[in-house]
């Protein structure tokens, strides 16, 4: 049969490839970078715009075809996508960053940069970027503790010395901006524009350098840069960093000038998040999740959606775990036959629905998810998951809350169905429950049978654990 994937990047072709057109455009990203091409191509002064979005936002996917999208529709702009992560092993990012440049351009004045960052690091011996670029804004006094500190066991250096180093190194600083400003002039008003994605999972010393870097080498008119970050990840790296009194909110407005929010859910006129339920869409079909499966999960995350945060990243997890499932409920078809008999049924078809608000519990709701599972959940617990009925839902919607709200909660009733009255959309308990069944044991039986493909790992009998 077909592999499974579990990796969901795609390939894209960095530079060539920009956004899907119109019709393919899964995400509604089109849109969002027209706006930044816009802002950037609009503006001269130094601006840098961080895209702010949760892990599992898109935001690589994103960057990496804007990049493309950007240079088709802007010949002359020079755009360079680098990926921090990937560099955070090497101690200082201003190297990196000129390499990055001088992949993709062979103008003259690069040779220039290359030479003054040599400079800037020879003097300094990397004394501290806080202490080489702060020499104006801190008071003289600060100036002596902070080299001190800086120097540690070298402070004993001749301070004579090491003020003829400074000067050797702001002059450099002063030689790699003017190269850097030639080299934007050189091209006729058009753009520098540097990508800097994944600055949120490196070292936060490292996240935080090249931050003061951009300020203090990069800050030159038409010189833009886009960090793709998450801003609440890059505050406690501050917090890390600088202890817990300072206001990281406020140091990083020093450096940032305009948050962009990807938008992880595009949200259409019925408050629906239009793109988490197209993601589902497609990865469905990607990964040949079965219908009598695949319908129950549109079902669910789109009432659950309502309610609770629903990342794209969520929404891969929770199609792997359905595709981890067993065979058995994979595989099974729904010959429909209950209609003729109750008895006849192979498997209650209302069953793939509790397996559903399972995997999805445990991973947009994990603090739900063992109520579920031992079906102690309760009316309160079930609003929050599935959100208020009403609500500008269709008369559809609100019989698939209902549906959902009353089976949970004749599940965690614990008894046997008494009757067999409740009709809402269609659809019975019939399909959810044999009689004579304890209604209680049922979701960790399917998790058991369904959910925990290597339960054959764990010790079967209590004894034994």
């Amino acid at each position: 049969g077909d592999l499974m994937k579990f990796n969901f990047e795609q390939k894209i072709d960095l530079y060539n490839e920009g956004f899907e057109d119109e019709g393919n455009d899964l995400l509604h990203r089109r849109k969002t970078g027209s706006a930044l091409s816009s802002l950037l191509n609009r503006t001269e002064d130094p601006l840098v715009v961080t895209l702010d979005g949760e892990w599992g936002s898109g935001k690589t996917n994103f960057l990496k075809r804007w990049v493309g999208q950007h240079l088709k529709e802007n010949k002359d702009s020079t755009v360079v996508y680098i990926d921090a992560f990937a560099h955070d092993y090497i101690s200082d990012p201003l190297p990196a960053l000129v390499t990055a440049l001088e992949g993709r351009t062979n103008n003259k004045n690069i040779k220039r940069m290359k030479r003054a960052a040599f400079n800037i690091a020879k003097v300094g011996t990397r004394v501290g970027l806080a202490v080489a670029t702060s020499g104006a804004s801190v008071a003289v006094g600060k100036v002596g503790e902070e080299i001190t500190k800086a120097l540690g066991g070298q402070a004993q250096m001749n301070l004579e010395e090491y003020w003829e180093q400074e000067k050797g190194r702001s002059d450099a600083m002063e030689q790699f901006r003017e190269a850097l400003e030639s080299m934007v002039s050189a091209k006729k008003n058009n753009k520098v524009i540097i990508v800097i994605d994944e600055l949120d999972r490196c070292r936060p010393d490292y996240a935080l350098e090249v931050l003061e870097i951009i300020k203090h080498f990069f800050s030159v008119d038409n010189v833009h840069f886009v960090l793709g970050i998450n801003l609440n990840a890059l505050e406690d790296m501050v917090s890390t960093r600088y202890g817990a009194k300072i206001d990281a909110r406020e140091y990083l407005q020093k450096f940032i000038q305009i948050k962009l929010e990807l938008p992880d859910e595009i949200r259409v006129e019925d408050g629906q998040k239009q793109n988490v339920l197209s993601y589902l869409d497609y990865l469905c079909r990607e990964m040949k999740i079965p219908d009598h499966i695949g319908k129950w999960l549109k079902i669910r995350i789109k009432l659950v959606s309502r309610a609770n945060p629903v990342s794209l990243r969520h929404i891969e997890h929770i199609v792997s775990a359905v595709a981890l499932a067993s065979s058995e409920a994979l595989e099974y078809e729904n010959d429909n036959s209950y209609y003729g008999s109750i008895y006849s049924i192979k498997i209650p078809e209302g069953r793939f629905a509790v397996m559903v608000d399972l995997i999805i519990s445990r991973i947009v709701c994990p603090e739900l998810h063992p109520r579920f599972l031992d079906a102690t959940i309760s009316g309160n617990d079930l609003k929050l998951y599935l959100g208020d009925q009403g609500n500008g839902m269709s008369g559809h919607e609100n019989n698939e809350w209902q549906w959902a709200y009353d089976t949970w909660l004749f599940l965690a009733g614990g008894e046997m169905l008494k009757h067999i009255g409740v009709d809402l959309f269609g659809t019975s308990f019939v399909p959810l429950y044999h009689p004579g069944e304890e209604t209680r044991e049922l979701p960790k039986k399917l998790e058991r049978e369904w959910l925990d493909p290597f339960r054959f790992y764990k010790p079967i009998h209590k004894e034994d654990s």
